[in-house]
């Protein structure tokens, strides 16, 4: 005990600061984490604070944050609903579920607070059965829709309903609130020039675009009490020309202060989603900058955002002085116990966030509950992810050591049995190893390091380098056998397919095969044709992909295939769509358009990026035994399908 004691206190030496104590007004924070508000879709469809959303703000206040910051609340209703299963605090009788939620938050040590939004003119109709209303008759939203213009009275009303929804707050115990001043809704509209274009005093000059934030924050105060702490997430930043930028908004930072902010959380305006919702190449912490800028203008704590993954990199933050808080959102929702893990010195055991946007394809849209895909708890019901100590303990073989055999192992070893997982390959992976390394997605290294440390520590037997057949299966005599074998690229029938100059993609990626200073066709335009266009042509290649179809990356999280795109647009690669491969030969390739056009074109290499198939041919052997097929063995889709069937395949034994 005495050992763990010390372990605890060393580590907290090292990390002194993020483990620091710090006030947000009158309000203690065990220490400098926050949990950033991220909506989850888990509310009642009328906005009730629901078991599964109490369930999911206790696992990550559980883990050790300081501050836990429950996602953006509707204000007022219906006009100011964002989202069907948004949580409600427009009314008194949603009070007794917000007590229920913040004492839920206050069990594990952290103070609560809330975040109050209105949405304004990106409210969407279909949810709220009215026109978006704003602070000018713009469109703000990409589908062009004009919302209507408030009236003064109108914004009067709005300020109040964040002053009554405060007074809620307060009543339901919770410590702070968080008012929404970015990210393109209400208040960041009146703030930004590029949504308001009213001419009277609350539009205009700087002083008028600020006045209803500073209604807000003066019927906060009224309603709730001078003393009663208040965030502002505020974006001071949209990275479009007229919009926000930094300089103008560190002065905006200033006048919310000075009108009686107590905290600023640092965010982007009305910017486009990929910069708000970084995908998987964005570099950690890109944006702390503007937290840095914010900091040097105000005398109340400053909370930075954005791609924060790691211990050492949040604490290099606060020991450098560009911030008092971090905020983690996707981190946490990743690895709940991160801050424990970290003040306990065992960091190598946090489930690191790659970035993925698995959550934002869930909630925005698919408009279903949060989920993960290193994480395969979130956003389920407790009792559906308990684990507990199998009954009677087993054998285990588990064949294939990528995503699905991996977390396979882990929940098999964490319930009790005896686990034995085998791979073909000379490490743990599978085609992890080849997908990192396309650029800018390193960060897929960070599942095999988590399962490479925790595997062993939990008694795994590994083996490498096995070609497991029905004699191996016999040989170890288990009671159960997982097939997690994954799947392999698919070969279209085309004329001249088998020539030399044709490779498949995963060889390319893999390293098999080294293209340079040539000229490449890749006949498939998916993720897997699109992410090796990017690294042949950032390798000094002429690239061209061919796609039967005029559509593009349908198996591509959205954000991504935003900026993988844009990236291609840069390096040159060259998409033809709508075509149909006739021939390959060994100099160029042969193609027919829908129109019945031949065109041909000088190729030297040919790279066939079709997508996968199921490689499960292991199943016809293992005829008499117990199995589980999980993963893309079963049907090739995402991280998040891989690590989910393993986590509930091993559950289930």
């Amino acid at each position: 005990m005495l050992n763990g004691v010390k372990n605890i206190m060393n580590i907290t030496d090292t990390y002194s600061k993020l483990f620091e104590h710090e006030y947000i007004r009158n309000v203690e924070i065990k220490n400098r984490i926050v949990f950033a508000p991220i909506s989850t879709n888990l509310a009642s469809i009328i906005g009730e604070v629901s078991e599964r959303l109490v369930q999911h703000y206790y696992r990550v206040a559980n883990g050790g944050a300081g501050l836990i910051i429950v996602e953006n609340a509707c204000v007022q209703f219906p006009e100011g609903r964002h989202g069907a299963a948004q949580p409600r605090i427009d009314s008194d009788e949603f009070i007794l579920g917000l007590y229920h939620l913040a004492q839920a938050i206050h069990q594990s040590g952290a103070k609560a607070c809330i975040e109050l939004a209105h949405p304004g003119g990106t409210a969407d109709p279909q949810v709220t059965k009215r026109q978006p209303v704003a602070p000018s008759s713009v469109p703000i939203k990409a589908e062009g829709l004009i919302p209507r213009e408030l009236t003064k009275d109108e914004i009067g009303e709005i300020a109040c309903a964040f002053g009554m929804a405060t007074l809620r707050a307060k009543k339901a115990l919770f410590d702070v609130v968080e008012v929404q001043a970015g990210h393109g809704l209400l208040i960041n509209q009146f703030l930004s020039p590029l949504t308001n274009r009213r001419k009277d005093e609350f539009g205009g000059s700087l002083d008028g675009r600020t006045r209803f934030a500073k209604m807000v924050i003066e019927k906060i105060k009224e309603y709730a009490g001078d003393d009663f702490p208040i965030s502002v997430r505020l974006g001071v930043e949209e990275f479009t020309e007229g919009g926000i930028a930094i300089n103008e908004g560190k002065v905006i930072a200033k006048e919310l202060v000075d009108a009686g902010a107590d905290a600023i959380h640092v965010t982007l305006g009305n910017t486009d989603r990929e910069k708000r919702l970084e995908p998987i190449p964005y570099l950690q912490g890109w944006r702390t900058y503007l937290a840095e800028q914010v900091k040097k203008e105000v005398n109340v704590p400053v909370i930075t955002v954005g791609v924060v993954r790691e211990p050492w990199f949040a604490e290099k933050i606060l020991e450098e002085g560009k911030a008092d808080f971090v905020a983690l959102g996707r981190a946490l929702i990743a690895d709940p116990e991160w801050p424990r893990k970290a003040l306990e010195g065992n960091e190598k055991a946090i489930r690191r966030c790659i970035s993925c946007n698995e959550c934002v394809v869930a909630r925005h849209y698919e408009e279903l509950p949060i989920r993960c895909s290193v994480n395969p708890r979130i956003g389920l019901d407790e009792k559906l992810t308990t684990l507990k100590k199998a009954k009677i303990r087993k054998k285990v073989m588990i064949i294939g050591a990528g995503p699905a055999g991996m977390e396979a192992a882990r929940v098999s070893a964490l319930r009790g049995h005896d686990v034995h997982l085998y791979e073909k390959n000379s490490k743990l992976g599978g085609t992890l190893n080849i997908a990192s390394i396309v650029p800018g997605k390193e960060k897929l290294k960070w599942i095999i390091e988590y399962y490479a440390y925790e595997l062993p520590k939990l008694g795994v037997h590994t083996y490498f380098g096995c070609n497991v057949n029905r004699k191996k299966v016999k040989e170890l005599r288990p009671d159960i056998v997982i097939v997690a074998t994954g799947a392999e690229p698919a070969a279209p029938t085309i004329m001249g397919v088998n020539n030399s100059n044709v490779v498949f993609a995963y060889d390319v990626l893999g390293g098999k095969v080294k293209i340079k200073n040539s000229k490449v066709t890749i006949i498939g335009g998916g993720l897997i044709g699109l992410e090796t266009a990017e690294f042949l042509a950032s390798k000094d290649n002429e690239v061209t992909i061919v796609k039967r179809y005029e559509t593009i990356s349908r198996d591509i999280e959205p954000l991504y295939a935003s900026y993988l795109l844009s990236e291609l647009k840069k390096l040159g690669v060259k998409i033809m769509f709508k075509v149909k491969v006739k021939e390959i030969r060994f100099d160029c390739v042969i193609v027919e358009s829908d129109e019945g056009r031949i065109i041909s074109f000088p190729s030297d290499w040919v790279v066939i990026a079709r997508g996968l198939k199921p490689s499960n041919r292991i199943v016809h052997e293992l005829k008499g035994y117990k199995i589980y097929l999980i993963g893309d063995c079963l049907k090739p889709r995402r991280i998040y399908n891989a690590i989910f069937e393993g986590f509930m395949a091993a559950r289930r034994i």
